[in-house]
């Protein structure tokens, strides 16, 4: 039997990435934007970082974090230059992080920061798949969950909208995807150059 082939380079990173982009029907501006990432490993440590644009009465646009190295390390190598949505100066601000629901029907994440409460929740979850293409070279490997609904409530206020296909998941998955899904056990290597994704 042939050994299975490995990628080789130094790990970077692995851990969970969430997305959750919202939108009003028949609009092409989103009301509300989430990109968090819980690491499991980094050269930062362990953490959750939350990216947050949320416009509005009741608004937050930051970085909330349990550990400041993580956030810093997250964005320098998988936002500065991808053009990411949050690519851009945004404030920092430390956060307290909790989860709930099942993983396989409906996680959420709450997001505590000094007079801020977001809660974000993942439904109608599609199955798993398993190590799918990416575009990005240096991610190896990770469970991708997609998710037909999700919600976000900014201090106990609906943000207004519904997860819409995107198109930036045509590059790896042949078609637009929901702005609402999941990847777990991502898992980065390090490389000479970045081909960043901007999801």
């Amino acid at each position: 039997m042939t050994p299975a082939a490995f990628s080789q380079g130094p790990l970077l990173w692995s851990g969970e990435h969430w997305i959750l982009y919202l939108r009003p029907p028949r609009s092409q501006v989103d009301s509300g934007q989430l990109s968090l990432y819980c690491a499991a490993y980094s050269p930062a440590g362990r953490g959750t970082v939350a990216y947050i644009d949320i416009p509005g009465s009741e608004s937050l646009t930051a970085v909330c974090t349990d550990n400041p190295d993580l956030a810093d390390f997250i964005t320098d190598t998988m936002i500065r230059g991808s053009n990411n949505p949050f690519d851009r100066d945004l404030p920092q601000r430390p956060a307290i992080f909790s989860r709930a629901g099942r993983i396989d029907l409906n996680p959420s994440w709450t997001i505590q920061s000094e007079s801020h409460t977001l809660t974000a929740t993942w439904e109608e979850l599609e199955s798993p798949l398993v190590g799918p293409p990416t575009v990005n070279p240096h991610i190896i490997f990770t469970v991708l969950i997609f998710a037909a609904a999700g919600q976000m409530q900014l201090n106990g206020v609906a943000v207004p909208g519904s997860p819409y296909p995107r198109d930036a998941w045509s590059k790896s998955l042949g078609q637009a995807r929901s702005s609402c899904c999941f990847a777990l056990a991502e898992t980065m290597i390090a490389g000479s150059e970045w081909g960043r994704p901007a999801i």
